[in-house]
């Protein structure tokens, strides 16, 4: 896809925005996530465009760190390295495949250090007007957008963020003590906080916006179901450093965020639910 060409002059002014440009640089840190929800949420072409160039190069960079880290995590455990501490490759192959980790391990790397170039000079070119694509990222996005057809909607992705969302938490605290069980649930805990929570709060703000706040006189706004979280967890902090030993305050108000959120959720769906019919 080529890059769009600059529009001189004051109508250039007009065409660009500041999230347009500025998404390049906040999606080196946020990676799919950042460049995720811009994409969903941004109305001007300019905007989306850049999102959109962001957002397949940022999924580009996660798929090679799925392939390289899977593979290590796959060598690891064919190689009686892993949790199974049992070895059932061949001395010659296992030659062979740590060479070829070796060498997914530099392609991520020169990947991950290339993030940075290819952000900074697109955060440049969208200063000018440019929505440039990232040199060798794949056009994920724009292939398979028209082919995603969520069934249910966004609802669907609330009411699972209202499932998944205990069953995580209880998974963290009590599910076995098992390596592989505790490992996969502090990556979904990772997953809830810094993807199933973001998307859930866009989630919201999409669906009432096109579907039932139209024309609603008792709006609920969406600001109210993620600020009114926000403000418990702030209070959270507070009661937790003043009145308890606890060794983390933060992570205390991040727990009271994801259950006053979840709450929030749930009230939000009642609320859709509730309303009255067109």
């Amino acid at each position: 896809m080529s890059s769009t060409t600059p529009t001189p002059g004051p109508k250039l002014l007009d065409e660009r925005s500041l999230s347009g440009i500025l998404i390049h640089f906040l999606a080196i840190p946020t990676s799919v996530v950042g460049a995720g929800l811009l994409y969903l949420l941004a109305t001007d072409e300019f905007t989306k465009r850049n999102a959109r160039n962001a957002l397949d190069w940022h999924l580009t960079v996660l798929l090679i760190t799925a392939i390289t880290f899977g593979s290590l995590f796959t060598y690891a455990e064919l190689t009686g390295q892993g949790i199974a501490d049992v070895s059932v490759l061949p001395s010659s192959v296992s030659t062979v495949a740590s060479v070829g980790i070796s060498a997914l391990f530099t392609l991520w790397f020169a990947t991950t250090l290339w993030t940075f170039a290819v952000g900074l000079i697109a955060m440049v070119k969208a200063i000018f007007g440019t929505a440039w694509r990232y040199p060798f990222s794949l056009a994920l996005v724009e292939r398979f957008e028209s082919h995603i057809n969520l069934p249910g909607g966004w609802p669907l992705v609330i009411l699972g963020y209202v499932v998944l969302s205990p069953l995580l938490i209880w998974a963290v605290f009590f599910a076995s003590t098992n390596d592989i069980v505790s490992i996969l649930s502090a990556f979904g805990l990772i997953g809830l906080i810094l993807v199933l929570t973001p998307l859930t709060g866009v989630a919201m703000y999409l669906h009432s916006k096109e579907d039932w706040l139209q024309g609603d006189a008792q709006q609920p706004y969406v600001v109210v179901h993620v600020g009114v979280p926000i403000l418990v967890a702030a209070i959270g902090y507070a009661a937790s450093s003043r009145f308890t030993q606890s060794i983390s305050p933060q992570g205390d108000a991040m727990y009271v965020f994801l259950a006053a959120f979840w709450i929030s959720t749930i009230v939000y769906l009642i609320r859709w639910r509730m309303r009255p019919s067109k």
